[in-house]
């Protein structure tokens, strides 16, 4: 009887121990066993059995440290796969990343798609190796995506960051709970603080300086829950060895310390994108006074007692979210210096260790001049400043920074603005610019990451920029791709492959430059005359091709979950051009001949078009809604909390400030108010011989806009 060889996977991971190009940042001790329970929660039984061996170092011999990590891969002919990795998440992206490449599985945000096995080789190596950091946070997702979750979906979404191996995480969840506690224990009234606070929805403004009372503030359960929830998101993270990034005091109070502290010296921070001083406009502590120091050093002494002690050095802290730094004049050279001073300070009194991580979009966004960015930047010690290149893969600000000064960074790739699904991102341009920045971006650039205002879309991008950041090489797109097709399907199909590779070499290969206008389908906008959808390749040939496959594919595939999902995101790409480039155009020709029977045989089929639209949408609305209802803590907030999760993702302001910023093509979206914002202006524009726009922007916000948020009452 002939010998049966089985075939196995050793993968070894350990720490480069140089200095060079490193920071210091605390790993707390996590439980050596936990990718098992990551692995039972999203994986059938047999990926436990596959890797049956998996040794993970203690957080102790590590040095209760994050360390750079490498990879290296050989097949054995011996009968099992061993993985020996510094901590659980290492681990599980070794894994992960072997069953995307060798077993056509794959985990993503919405759902999972697994095969039976994985494909038998021998005589492999696999090496790959990441900075030291790799990181995942923007504070708009926790409005535009994680807002109404509770410990399910963020258990969930856990395990896909453990399972892709970041190793620090923004997490400003919980705080306000204790800013409560703080601003009272300063003598602030309970009452004054709903003036302070803004509503669930629009907290990510509110931690970065943009808005104050928003929405109504937050009751005293809401922000229990939330605490809760934090307490144990933090906790799972730091059983996977995660490091969580918490909040630090950036300057910003309640109005009334103002009274309360007659002495001493605060500014008025400008409002922010039009909102007005009740709901903008805030409080912040001038950097110069001694009570800076005084609420930084109570903050975070009261958050490390509530979060369990010494979990993380690191800490956030964004002073001027696109609002300009001032004092008594822009850019006052001291001022934006002594910010920096009085943040770090207040941070080191309580953390002698403190790692201050800053966003880099406010150098861009506004713009600052190239002196006012060192004077800020040289305010803190080398070492104690951790920049988030934030936009990196359009505009790289270490390149107009000088590396930042020397001070440490991390890549990043923020592709997604609001949360829309349009197809779009340049994966050639990513593997690029990460590249560039490796080769040329000093030794200070210490991680890459992830910092998209929403998920949920364009899932392709977010793997690429993942495996990219574990690579010290650029990525052959034509190999990755075919990987990722068998992995997104489980299943070796020639015409899935050919699926993604036209749209990888179509719509994930736009053109983007920073001070262009984003690309943005207008017809999820408020209605105009003579615009149009340019796409940046030839729309009919990628569309025929791509429409010549869909048979096959849906023969193959048929009701596989991520097929599904990638099959409307193209039909509704393919029929939102045909309304954006026939009936619209065609309403504008019959305007301008003052054809008004074309107009409305037009419009007719300009609402049938959006009907078909929504039939190739991914998400109700509806259940937006729901969410929001289901963690509202109190019944006047199960009131407010639907009102402020469809203002968001429409007027998104009271006055339209952030109109359609955050738009979604979902369902109960495309026809209850994109469509019936194009019927109003049909009505509009056969009632009217003239269009004054002005007329009819304040009429739509008056009669659709407005109404569809408040409807949710």
């Amino acid at each position: 009887m002939p010998q049966v060889l089985h075939v196995a996977l050793l993968i070894l991971i350990w720490a480069q121990t140089s200095s060079a190009g490193s920071i210091r940042v605390q790993l707390a001790d996590y439980d050596k066993d936990s990718w098992k329970g990551v692995l039972r929660r999203v994986a059938p039984s047999w990926v436990l059995e596959e890797f049956e061996d998996i040794r993970v170092t203690s957080a102790a011999e590590n040095g209760f440290q994050v360390r750079c990590t490498s990879i290296r891969g050989h097949t054995y002919i011996h009968g099992r796969k061993t993985v020996i990795a510094n901590t659980p998440t290492d681990a599980l992206n070794a894994i992960n990343t072997y069953l995307r490449t060798e077993c056509l599985s794959q985990v993503s945000w919405s759902n999972s798609s697994f095969s039976s096995g994985c494909r038998k080789h021998s005589n492999d190596v696999i090496n790959f190796e990441s900075k030291q950091i790799r990181y995942f946070g923007n504070m708009c997702t926790f409005s535009y995506s994680f807002v109404w979750w509770e410990w399910p979906q963020w258990e969930r979404f856990i395990d896909w960051i453990a399972l892709n191996g970041f190793n620090t995480v923004l997490m400003p969840l919980g705080q306000e709970a204790i800013w409560r506690d703080i601003f009272m224990g300063l003598g602030v009234e309970r009452d004054v603080l709903n003036e302070y606070f803004t509503s669930q929805a629009y907290l990510a403004w509110h931690r970065m300086g943009n808005l104050k009372a928003y929405g109504g503030g937050l009751s005293d359960a809401q922000m229990l829950n939330d605490l809760n929830l934090a307490k144990r998101i933090i906790n799972r993270l730091l059983e996977l060895g995660i490091t969580p990034i918490l909040p630090t005091f950036a300057g910003f109070v309640p109005d009334q310390l103002e009274k309360l502290f007659p002495s001493s010296k605060f500014t008025r921070l400008p409002c922010w994108n039009n909102f007005t001083s009740e709901t903008s406009c805030l409080l912040s502590v001038s950097p110069f006074d001694p009570l800076f120091q005084k609420i930084g050093s109570l903050f975070l002494r009261h958050q490390k007692k509530m979060f369990g002690g010494d979990i993380t050095n690191l800490y956030s802290a964004d002073p001027f979210n696109e609002i300009l730094p001032s004092d008594s004049a822009k850019f006052d050279a001291k001022f934006v210096k002594q910010t920096a001073q009085a943040i770090m300070n207040s941070c080191r009194k309580v953390d002698k260790n403190c790692i201050w991580v800053l966003q880099s979009w406010s150098f861009t966004y506004d713009e600052w001049p190239s002196w006012a960015i060192k004077s800020f930047l040289s305010a803190v010690p080398i070492g104690n400043l951790l920049i988030l290149d934030l936009y990196s893969e359009v505009v790289p600000a270490w390149q107009s920074t000088s590396s930042f000064h020397g001070h440490n960074y991390i890549w990043c790739m923020l592709h997604s603005f609001g949360g829309s699904r349009e197809l779009r991102g340049n994966l050639q341009k990513v593997d690029k610019g990460y590249q560039l920045a490796l080769m040329k971006g000093g030794s200070n650039l210490i991680g890459a990451g992830l910092t998209m205002e929403a998920i949920d879309q364009n899932y392709v991008i977010y793997q690429f920029m993942v495996d990219r950041m574990w690579s010290s090489e650029p990525l052959p797109l034509n190999t990755w791709i075919k990987s990722y097709s068998e992995s997104r399907y489980s299943a070796d199909f020639k015409v899935s492959h050919k699926f993604w590779t036209l749209l990888a070499f179509s719509f994930y290969n736009q053109p983007e430059k920073w001070g262009n206008p984003r690309f943005s389908v207008f017809l999820y906008h408020r209605p105009a005359f003579g615009k149009k959808i340019e796409y940046w390749f030839p729309v009919e040939e990628t569309f025929g091709h791509l429409q010549s496959l869909i048979p096959s594919l849906i023969h193959v595939l048929g009701d596989h979950p991520l097929f599904k999902e990638d099959l409307n995101d193209v039909m509704r790409a393919i029929t939102q051009f045909e309304v954006g480039n026939d009936a619209a155009l065609t309403l504008t020709e019959a305007f301008l001949m003052e054809d008004k029977q074309q107009i409305g045989s037009t419009c007719e089929n300009l609402m049938d078009m959006f009907l078909k639209l929504e039939s190739y949408s991914n998400r109700d609305m509806k259940h937006w809604i729901e969410d929001s209802k289901s963690i509202a803590a109190t019944s006047e907030e199960r009131q407010v909390f639907p009102a402020t999760a469809a203002d968001i993702l429409t007027v998104w302001g009271p006055e339209g400030q952030n109109l359609d910023y955050a738009h979604r093509e979902w369902e109960g979206l495309l026809s209850g108010y994109y469509g019936r914002r194009w019927q109003y202006f049909c009505d509009w524009i056969l009632e009217h011989d003239f269009f004054n726009h002005t007329d009819f922007s304040a009429s739509v916000f008056r009669d659709v806009e407005r109404p569809y948020s408040v409807s949710n009452l």
